[in-house]
C-alpha cells in the first residue's frame, strides 16, 4: 500500500516501534531505580546493624569493665580494709583505755568503709543489673538494719518474671532512697514497724510505709531537711516520682521509676 521508503511507510513505522521503545526504556529505568533503591536500602540495613553491632560492643566493654573494676576492688581493697578491722579488735586486747578508745573509731570506720564499698561494688556489678538483686539487696540491709534497733520489718517481693532489667546507676539511686528513708523512720518517725513492697506490674515500683509513725506535712518537705531534698534529687535524676502521704496512721512513700 505504501511504498518502502517514503516518508508516510517510516512514519508508520515508528508509530509502532517508538511506544515499544519508550515502554522497554520506561521499563529499564523502574527497573534500575527499584535496583538502586534496594541497594540504598541494603546499605542503610548494614550501616544499621554495624551501628548496632558497634553500640553492643561498646555496652559489652563497659560491663566488662565495670565488673573488671568491682572485682579488684572487692580482692584488693576490701581485704585490706578487712585486715585493718582484724587488727583493730587484736589491738584492743593489749591497748590502754585511752588508746581503746582511738582504736575503736579506727574500727568503726573500718566497718563503714567495708560497708560504702560493697553497696559500691553490688552497683557496679552487672550481674546485678535487675530487679531481683534489688530487692534482695534492700530486704538484706533493712533486716540487718532494723533488727539493730528492735523494728519490726515486712517485706514483700511483687516483682514478676521475665526479670526487669535494672542498670548499676538505677540500683544504687533507689537503694540509697530507701537506705534514707530508713534512716529517717528510726530517726523522726517514732513508728510500731516497717513494711516495703516492690512490685513490677503494673508498674515498676516501691511502696515504703512505717507504720504507726508520726509522720510529717508532705507539703512542707522542702523545709523538713537535706534528706528529703537530696531523695527527691536523685529520684529525678533516673527520671523517676517519690511522693509521700498519710494514710489513716502510716507514713507512706512510693517510689515509682
Amino acid at each position: 500500500m505504501y511504498e518502502e521508503g517514503s516518508t508516510i511507510y517510516w512514519i508508520i513505522i515508528s508509530s509502532f516501534v517508538m511506544p515499544l521503545f519508550l515502554s522497554a526504556l520506561m521499563i529499564w529505568l523502574v527497573l534500575a531505580y527499584q535496583k538502586k533503591k534496594h541497594q540504598a536500602e541494603n546499605a542503610a540495613k548494614d550501616a544499621q546493624l554495624r551501628e548496632q553491632a558497634l553500640i553492643i560492643e561498646k555496652q559489652n566493654a563497659l560491663e566488662n569493665e565495670r565488673n573488671r573494676i568491682s572485682a579488684e576492688m572487692h580482692d584488693d581493697l576490701g581485704s585490706g580494709l578487712t585486715r585493718i578491722r582484724y587488727l583493730s579488735d587484736k589491738a584492743l586486747v593489749h591497748a590502754s583505755e585511752t588508746e581503746k578508745e582511738e582504736i575503736t573509731k579506727i574500727s568503726a570506720y573500718a566497718n563503714d568503709l567495708v560497708r560504702n564499698m560493697g553497696e559500691i561494688i553490688w552497683a557496679m556489678n552487672s550481674r546485678f543489673d535487675n530487679a531481683e538483686s534489688l530487692a534482695a539487696y534492700i530486704r538484706r540491709y533493712a533486716s540487718e538494719y532494723l533488727e539493730a534497733y528492735q523494728i519490726p520489718f515486712v517485706f514483700k517481693d511483687n516483682t514478676s518474671q521475665p526479670s526487669i532489667s535494672l542498670s548499676g546507676e538505677k540500683r544504687r539511686v533507689l537503694f540509697l532512697i530507701i537506705k534514707e528513708l530508713l534512716h529517717n523512720a528510726i530517726k523522726h518517725a517514732n513508728c510500731k514497724a516497717i513494711r516495703i513492697e516492690i512490685y513490677s506490674q503494673p508498674q515498676t515500683k516501691i511502696v515504703f510505709t512505717e507504720v504507726g509513725a508520726k509522720g510529717f506535712d508532705p507539703l512542707k518537705i522542702k523545709t523538713q531537711g537535706n534528706g528529703l531534698f537530696n531523695m527527691s534529687k536523685r529520684i529525678s535524676g533516673i527520671h523517676g516520682t517519690l511522693n509521700h502521704e498519710r494514710i489513716e496512721n502510716d507514713m507512706v512513700s512510693t517510689i515509682v521509676w
